[in-house]
């Protein structure tokens, strides 16, 4: 049951004595350059003991031929052996032999002292690293003493000691034998062998990396750092480069985005800026930065996350780049058949209104497309127009196609323009056959008439009316009710107030009868989109801010068409905080309009460029809309009307002649 663990002993015993087999490059040149300073130590004992020998008179010709003698091993071995180790072996066997020459020599009254040369150079001999070469001075030593205390005891001693002293010195030897080999291998553990433990940790590192590296080759996103200038650094996912190109070290991402999209490399510059002047907190610097873009044909999502945390100044930022195309592409699906859903009901519900609409609006993108480029001032007019009616009527991606047209015309890019125009076009193509197939047979003209016109019509024809009376009334019902094309516009202002966060409004409707000719005003009521907007975008307040006002929390619009003389008066009246004319007079005054009188001054709020919003949104803010009406009014003869109370509303009338052929009213003689 012993034997094992005195093998086991035995063996680890083995493990701390002997080295490991394989020499590392440090370790054999850090022996090759001891082993060279051994040598020459040694070589200089020999002027010193012959000079000793001298002067005890113990024979200095037989002290320099003993100490050549000794010499001659670690000379040849330098010269012959290929394995520092055993070299350094050799100086542990030389040391003590030249320790043996130089108490030999020394005979005389401090020979004992000289005893102190062999502990002394033993621990010396811990400087190789090697328990084995202490081992084998040890041994030296011993086999020296024990020889020549029986051979020449003179040699060791100065007096006739007994062998119970030379098994003292020999204790001592073992007990320093045992703490130098201590520190010789703790010494090439932790130093000697470092290198092998540097390339371990090395090599694990390597590991490490070469393994980051196939994730980073394999992962579909991409991950790059920069710096605090913006920088880049070498290390990214390969997808980096299949999506920017690659780039050397050093180059700004701003330039790197800047190759696929130079804009939007500029862009990112800019909001770089915030970030580096380190005005802002780091953490709303970021969210200054862009969070997505479309760059060669990839839709991207960019996050960012500091390295350095957001508590002290950014060292490093690492950039995640996410490719999401396919959701982009599926979110739009998405809203496409929304969009188709919301047209199929509208068809369903009110199938004249939508088709006048639509034919309206294939008038107005007609007109644009052929306008863009040569009348810049009337594709602003009918892009805003389409952009308008098409959110009203549920077109939301024609109407953001035209809000990013009118976004680029304001930064003066024709480009982009040409750009984004050809993807409405595309688009608006494709909507149409969709479009086109839901309404079937649009060549079928239909006729609307209310109950009450439908009783007028047959008790004239039972009491027996004239039949130019008949005829006539049978005429008037292929024009449009305006009742029902107030109805449209009230259905929309409520959903749009709503969306502008006006929260629920009442609207009140009122055609008084009148109808009007479908064709002649489709420009016009196309036009009115305009007005119905600025109402509620403009006008109306938010319920908190109305009743801090002290009006009642829901907002109120009426339309009305009604006769007045011999005009046709289509009026909309809100009880809003009214126009802010003194705005009016500054944007008209930045555009070099005179606005003297309230005539000019009114007339400047229908003029193009000139808005009372503090920022353009896709509903409104560009100075266009009301330019747009404006200009239609005129074609028909019409002229405009405003008044406008300071937090109480405002009024606008848009007046028309009345000729029978084009507006007719209620017929009166069916009626009596």
């Amino acid at each position: 049951m012993t034997a094992p663990a005195k093998t086991s002993l035995l063996g680890r015993l083995r493990d701390q004595v002997v080295l490991p087999p394989t020499l590392s490059a440090f370790e054999r040149s850090y022996l090759a350059r001891i082993n060279r300073i051994a040598l020459w130590f040694f070589w200089a004992h020999l002027p010193l003991l012959t000079a000793l020998a001298w002067i005890n008179d113990t024979g200095p010709l037989s002290a320099a031929a003993l100490t050549l003698a000794v010499l001659a091993g670690p000379t040849v071995a330098m010269r012959t052996l290929a394995s520092p180790r055993a070299i350094s072996m050799v100086f542990g066997f030389t040391a003590m032999c030249m320790g043996g020459v130089l108490v030999h020599v020394g005979q005389g009254p401090v020979q004992i002292e000289m005893h102190f040369y062999f502990f002394s150079v033993l621990a010396m001999l811990a400087l190789f690293a090697n328990p084995l070469v202490i081992l084998t001075a040890a041994a030296t030593v011993a086999t020296h003493h024990l020889l020549m205390w029986f051979v020449a005891p003179r040699s060791v001693f100065n007096y006739d000691a007994p062998l119970w002293v030379v098994l003292v010195h020999a204790a001592f030897v073992v007990l320093e034998t045992i703490a130098a080999c201590f520190i010789a291998r703790n010494f090439f553990d932790n130093v000697i062998g470092l290198e092998k433990k540097v390339e371990e940790r090395t090599q694990e590192i390597a590991q490490r990396n070469r393994d980051m590296r196939l994730v980073l080759d394999n992962v579909r996103q991409g991950f790059l750092t920069v710096d605090a200038k913006c920088q880049l650094s070498s290390e990214r996912s390969a997808v980096v480069d299949t999506w920017f190109g690659s780039y050397e070290p050093g180059e700004t991402f701003a330039a790197l985005l800047g190759r696929s999209d130079a804009k939007f490399g500029a862009w990112f510059a800019l909001s770089w800026e915030s970030v580096s002047d380190g005005f802002l907190p780091l953490e709303l610097a970021l969210e200054q930065l862009p969070q997505r873009a479309q760059l060669g044909g990839r839709h991207l999502a960019f996050a960012y996350q500091p390295i350095s945390g957001a508590s002290g100044p950014l060292e490093k930022l690492l950039i995640v780049v996410s490719d999401i195309t396919s959701e982009v592409a599926k979110s739009e699906a998405d809203a496409q058949q929304r969009q188709i859903l919301t047209v199929f009901e509208r068809i369903l519900n009110d199938r004249q209104g939508f088709q006048d609409f639509y034919e309206e609006a294939k008038r107005l993108a007609t007109a644009a497309f052929d306008d863009a480029g040569a009348n810049w001032t009337d594709f602003k007019r009918h892009v805003h127009t389409l952009k308008g009616n098409s959110a009203l009527f549920g077109l939301e991606s024609i109407s953001q196609h035209c809000h990013r047209i009118e976004d680029r015309l304001a930064e003066n890019d024709l480009a982009g323009v040409e750009s984004e125009l050809a993807a409405l076009r595309e688009h608006w193509s494709a909507l149409t056959q969709t479009i086109d197939r839901l309404l079937g047979h649009q060549g079928q003209e239909t006729v609307t008439l209310t109950g009450q016109e439908f009783d007028e019509i047959l008790r004239a024809v039972v009491e027996g009316a004239e039949h130019a009376d008949i005829a006539r009334k049978l005429a008037e019902l292929k024009l449009e009710p305006t009742q029902a094309r107030l109805g449209r516009f009230a259905e929309q202002a409520r959903a749009l107030a709503k969306r502008l966060e006006k929260g629920d409004i009442d609207v009140q409707v009122d055609g008084n009868g009148l109808r009007m000719e479908r064709e002649r005003y489709a420009g016009f009521w196309s036009s009115f989109a305009h007005v119905l907007r600025n109402a509620i975008d403009h006008g109306l307040e938010p319920p908190e801010q109305r009743e801090r006002s002290g009006k009642p929390a829901r907002g109120r619009l009426e339309l009305r068409t009604f006769e007045y003389g011999d005009e046709l008066i289509v009026e909309v009246r809100d009880d809003g905080r009214g126009i802010d004319w003194e705005r009016v007079r500054s944007k008209a005054n930045e555009l070099g309009l005179s606005v003297q009188t309230k005539e000019q001054l009114c007339e400047a709020l229908f003029h193009s460029g000139v808005s009372t919003a503090e920022s353009v949104s896709d509903v409104s803010g560009r100075g266009i809309g009301l330019a747009a009406v404006k200009s239609c009014c005129a074609e028909l003869g019409g002229a405009i009307d405003v008044r406008s109370e300071p937090g109480r509303g405002t009024v606008m009338q848009f007046r028309f002649p009345l000729p029978v052929a084009e507006t007719v009213r209620r017929s009166r003689a069916l009626s009596n």
